[in-house]
């Protein structure tokens, strides 16, 4: 936007006059506060980060680009005289660890509202980088018809309650706004499956893999994720639930709050999993880890050799790979692109069996999406002293219609608000997200050096860089610096989990190699 610079150079300004003049800005740990010598900002500009939502983004590289979210600002400018919303996409940087976004909030000239996953945020919210919503969810949103949904409680308003709450951060609070949803599926190719003797995709891990043996052994190359990583990222996340189902009431120490426990069920926070770890699991003792492990392994055999670096989705499209994985997203250019010549159609995962893993529990697979756009207020919110315009243009733009018209331009989300259409084209991702949710996204609960660390181990892996003995030492050794790193924290003290596990170590215990 062309106000983008000029606005941010005004705000860097102002950050180093504080700083140069007095003690304004709190100390690192302290959450930003109005104070009696802090002059109010003359500010009227809420600078504002959509994610995908962009105006001007062609989302998925296909079609058209969006122009709805630009008329959303417009529509609420001119209920708000004198006042401004202004996009600035963030900048992902690095390993996707939010480098440029932390040194914004540190200057405190960060958009004022930004999109990021939670779990992300919930790192720093002892930093007072976020604003919690709490207090602003429970007024009405003065968006929608009296006697509504939202009329009388903002929160009210979204559809699935569960996914909403279980955005709460280890300290109770709720810092993020969840609009929409994601979610993943496999997409196949009917027509090929057919000429290769398969009517429909298996219902089982075993007849996947059979399946999938078939179609080489025909000369095809059998499946493709989406070249972000999820395959090997979300693909240890579902076949994790699977094998450890069983024992998750066990394992979990800290049982999600009741006002979740419908989405997240036994889901492990990361200090839980650290906890654990000191006690063997998710390690070289822990056979069910190294059968996760395996199992992953042996289904990136059947996936095209590169997953990264290029476009495997092209694959799909051009008829040459029957079966993807990826995300909603794929919906916008399966429709769009001029090359899909094929009958298609959505399905999920397979369960895994005893016929595949003696650990296996013969459950469905779960779901791994979840909460698409979270959006945030940023601590600029409280240092220009307009939080309570940026409530007011969230509650705008969470406005059944306004919500509605947004995803319904993009395609690649199901809008998470009661009384707002979801494009039928995503019907079958509605279905999917009706799963439970998974038991742990393993490398979204690391932070820093020990996710990328992990990230770029586990591809060396799959790759035939190193083998499962190998591969699985250098996860303990990483795993052991990351629980290290966090000890001393108030969010990771042991001391109630440990009186937990001594209730249950003899059950558990059995679960364990002796020595490995």
């Amino acid at each position: 936007m062309k106000h983008r610079y000029s606005i941010m150079t005004a705000r860097l300004a102002a950050v180093l006059a504080l700083l140069t003049a007095a003690p304004m800005l709190p100390a690192a740990g302290s959450p930003p506060t109005a104070t009696a010598d802090r002059k109010p900002s003359a500010a009227t500009t809420i600078v504002t980060d959509l994610g995908i939502y962009f105006p001007g983004n062609i989302v998925a590289g296909i079609g058209e680009p969006l122009k709805v979210s630009t008329t959303l600002a417009d529509e609420w400018m001119r209920l708000h005289p004198g006042k401004k919303i202004e996009y600035q996409q963030i900048v992902i940087s690095g390993g996707g660890e939010g480098e440029w976004l932390k040194t914004q909030l540190m200057g405190g000239i960060a958009p004022e509202i930004i999109h990021q996953n939670a779990e992300i945020a919930w790192q720093d919210t002892d930093k007072g980088w976020y604003v919690p919503l709490d207090e602003y969810m429970a007024r009405p949103n003065p968006y929608v018809p009296a006697g509504s949904p939202g009329s009388e409680h903002w929160i009210d308003l979204f559809a699935n309650q569960d996914l909403v709450n279980a955005k709460r951060a280890p300290d109770g609070k709720l810092y993020c706004v969840s609009t929409d949803i994601i979610e993943t599926g496999l997409f196949y190719n009917k027509t090929i499956l057919k000429a290769h003797g398969f009517d429909r995709m298996p219902d089982t891990w075993a007849g996947m893999d059979a399946m999938f043996r078939k179609l080489e052994a025909d000369g095809v190359t059998p499946m493709t994720t989406s070249a972000n990583g999820l395959g090997s990222d979300w693909g240890q996340d579902i076949i994790f639930e699977m094998l450890y189902h069983d024992l998750m009431p066990q394992l979990d120490l800290l049982p999600s709050s009741p006002d979740a426990e419908g989405y997240l069920g036994h889901y492990l926070e990361a200090r839980e999993a650290g906890f654990l770890f000191t006690k063997g699991f998710f390690t070289r003792r822990d056979p069910r880890w190294r059968e996760m492990n395996r199992i992953l392994y042996e289904w990136r055999r059947h996936w095209t050799a590169e997953l990264k670096n290029t476009d495997p989705t092209r694959l799909f499209l051009t008829g040459r790979v029957p079966v993807l994985w990826d995300m909603s997203f794929m919906i916008r250019r399966m429709v769009s692109d001029p090359y899909v010549d094929f009958e298609w159609g959505v399905t999920y995962i397979p369960a895994i069996t005893r016929e595949t893993s003696r650990f296996a529990s013969g459950t469905p697979a779960t779901v791994i999406g979840g909460a698409a756009t979270q959006l945030h207020i940023t601590n600029s919110a409280l240092i220009n002293h307009n939080v309570e315009d940026c409530v007011d243009y969230l509650m705008f733009l969470t406005a059944p219609r306004n919500i509605e018209r947004q995803t319904a331009e993009a395609l690649v989300f199901i809008p998470n608000v009661k009384g707002a259409r979801t494009d039928p084209r995503l019907e079958p991702f509605q279905e999917i997200f009706r799963r439970r949710y998974c038991a742990m996204k393993w490398l979204e609960s690391m932070n820093g050096e020990y996710k990328k660390y992990w990230r770029r181990m586990l591809d060396y892996y799959l790759n035939d860089g190193v083998d499962l003995d190998g591969f699985l030492a250098m996860l303990d050794q990483n795993f052991a610096r990351w629980v290290k790193s966090h000890r001393g924290e108030p969010g990771w003290d042991f001391t109630a989990m440990e009186k937990i596990w001594k209730e249950r170590e003899a059950a558990l215990s059995h679960e364990l190699d002796p020595v490995r």
